[in-house]
């Protein structure tokens, strides 16, 4: 069996590094030209599922990533103007009937906190700075299992590489053209190769696409869909060193800011600070958008919200960006690479040349993937009371969304009182976060009895707060539990 990978970025030698691992017979080939973007990345827990697979422990990933721990995404100026709420890594149970204990809590005392500092207590120690390490104050969450990461991408792919891909062959050069016949791919030509300049001529069972959103060997095979509600299109982006304040400034978290037309980034890795400003260029100018971001000789990206159809196509599979992409504000990247991936993976290892029915299998499994992510990411913009900027009342009173799914029953549930079907669905953090906190009387109708919250209950929730905030002057900084345990 002869593979064909196409690309040179981190989603290219996660792929690469997987069907080493799973096929060390086949015949694995990996052209790679271009520069990836080479930022740091923010990840979400799912980034677990790719590294059990591959038997990466978190030792051996946060020293070849350059990784630190993220516990949470943090939301500031998001929900309104000097607003800041959490998503957290990790669910809390039922967080439908815990949302609404929540909301009669505050009933009974303003100073509450906020909905995830009460149901996953860990956040508060993230607030303050510092890592959370696993505690009896702090359950149900476990720094083992509830976390994800920022990574460095060049360093972890170097790492892929290394590790997994000795006996890969490398072609170190561009895409020249592309050959079919029918739906297949029969072979692809890189530059350069003889004297006549024709190029070499490389052939494969099935060829990979990893080459981002110029889909070399994807584009025009299947239709887009642009997900044209997401009206962020362009990222400045610079990285930055630690001040002498390094401790300080590695928190356990992506921060997301909101900014005029969209909204900035800060993803602490171990060497450095990822900074950028995702915009839309509809409602700012690039020259302006610099001005805002605040830093010099930064790079551009553009992007374009959306996916294709069909991610396999005929014996021609998209991965990453080259299928699809959701702007950058939950993190989504890389856990739509690696689901594809391991979703791959299982296909191949039961059927080395599946039929019809498991690519469409796979074609619906991708779509539905990351037609939810697409809703949870405009739940952001949805729910948002900020309407100061033309970009903000755009998103919040003019785009039309088309949420359908599990997220959209949650929301609509949560905000009406109406009858919830999907408990624990994550979106309550974003319903707490941007303020929705009424109570409706018809859900005596679907609890049965009303929540028992009374104004002792919300004084104890305020208590185990207190107790949380004074137990993370004791909790290690990020820099010093990472230098004592993985670089000591």
């Amino acid at each position: 069996m002869k593979v064909v990978i196409v690309g040179g970025g981190t989603s290219a030698w996660m792929t690469a590094a997987a069907f080493c691992k799973t096929f060390p017979s086949w015949e694995i080939t990996l052209i790679q030209g271009g520069k990836p973007v080479g930022v740091g990345e923010s990840t979400t827990p799912h980034i677990n599922q790719y590294l059990h697979y591959m038997g990466i422990d978190d030792k051996t990933f946060l020293k070849a990533a350059k990784a630190t721990y993220k516990s949470s995404s943090r939301f500031e100026d998001f929900s309104g103007l000097g607003e800041v709420f959490h998503y957290p890594n990790g669910q809390t149970l039922h967080t439908d009937v815990m949302y609404h204990e929540w909301m009669i809590g505050k009933t009974y005392t303003t100073h509450l906190p906020s909905f995830a500092e009460v149901f996953m207590p860990f956040v508060t120690v993230a607030e303050e700075g510092k890592l959370p390490v696993n505690h009896p104050l702090l359950d149900p969450y476990d720094l083992n299992k509830d976390r994800s990461f920022h990574i460095d991408g060049e360093a972890f792919s170097k790492y892929l590489k290394d590790t997994y891909c000795r006996h890969l062959k490398v072609v170190d050069s561009k895409v020249k053209s592309v050959r079919y016949k029918g739906r297949d791919i029969t072979s692809v030509v890189v530059e350069g190769g003889n004297y006549f300049n024709r190029g070499q001529e490389i052939f494969a069972d099935l060829y990979i696409d990893c080459s981002g959103q110029q889909a070399v060997l994807g584009k025009g095979r299947t239709t887009w869909t642009p997900f044209d509600t997401i009206l962020t299109d362009t990222a400045i982006l610079k990285k930055t060193e630690y001040s002498v304040f390094r401790e300080a400034e590695m928190v356990p978290y992506t921060n997301a800011k909101g900014m005029s037309s969209g909204w900035q980034w800060t993803i602490p890795t171990w060497d450095y600070i990822s900074n950028g400003y995702v915009f839309s260029s509809k409602y700012q100018d690039l020259e302006s958008a610099v001005r805002e971001f605040g830093h010099e000789e930064i790079r551009v990206v553009t992007f374009k919200n959306g996916r294709h159809d069909k991610a396999w196509v005929g014996n021609c599979v998209m991965i990453g960006l080259s299928y699809g992409f959701i702007e950058p504000l939950e993190s989504t990247s890389l856990f739509n690479t690696g689901h594809g991936i391991l979703a791959l993976m299982d296909i191949l290892t039961k059927e080395q040349l599946p039929g019809q029915f498991a690519r469409d299998r796979y074609n619906h499994n991708l779509a539905e993937h990351m037609d939810g992510w697409r809703e949870f990411v405009e739940a952001h913009y949805y729910y948002s009371k900020r309407r100061d900027t033309p970009f903000w009342r755009a998103v919040t009173d003019e785009v039309e969304y088309k949420m359908e799914g599990a997220h959209r029953v949650m929301l609509e549930a949560m905000v009406t009182g109406q009858e919830i079907e999907h408990g624990q669905d994550p979106i309550v953090y974003i319903l707490a976060g941007s303020g929705y906190t009424n109570v409706n009387s018809r859900l005596d109708s679907y609890f049965g009895n009303p929540p028992a919250v009374d104004e002792f209950d919300a004084q104890d929730m305020y208590l185990k707060y207190q107790k949380v905030k004074e137990l993370a002057s004791s909790m290690p900084s990020m820099a010093s539990y990472l230098q004592e345990t993985v670089w000591s």
